[in-house]
């Protein structure tokens, strides 16, 4: 059972390293010329799974942290937050925050980086029917 546990373990970790990645680079991506089309699908994915998997789930679903809750229970975690972000926050600070400002503060940062995605976009965006329309069509 031993080996279960520990691979349990590594998955976790990597999760988390997932969590970081999707989090640094949906704040920042947007401001990398080269990474911009794929910031963007980034924010496109996040918010269809807020919005879309959350319609049915909860609002603001998130699949990884779903994942990652999972492996965490059969770790014999039982006291995981509604979301990764407060979970975060307590491992950074050491500190119980207030679940409702993190996720506040969260979803204000993604929104505001989701737009400036769409500004920085808005040539590809534009020029998106015509690459569907070659390439479908």
């Amino acid at each position: 059972m031993q080996p279960m546990k520990s691979l349990i373990s590594i998955l976790s970790l990597l999760l988390h390293g997932v969590h970081l990645f999707i989090i640094i680079f949906s704040v920042i991506g947007w401001m990398i010329p080269a990474l911009r089309p794929y910031h963007l699908l980034l924010c496109l994915m996040i918010a269809s799974s807020w919005f879309v998997l959350g319609a049915n789930k909860g609002w603001g679903y998130c699949l990884v942290t779903d994942w990652q809750w999972n492996l965490m229970r059969r770790m014999g975690r039982t006291d995981l937050p509604s979301s990764y972000m407060p979970l975060l926050y307590r491992s950074i600070t050491g500190h119980e925050g207030d679940d409702k400002r993190i996720e506040l503060v969260t979803r204000s940062v993604f929104f505001c980086s989701f737009l400036a995605s769409l500004v920085v976009n808005r040539e590809l965006i534009f020029k998106l029917p015509e690459i569907v329309g070659r390439y479908f069509l």
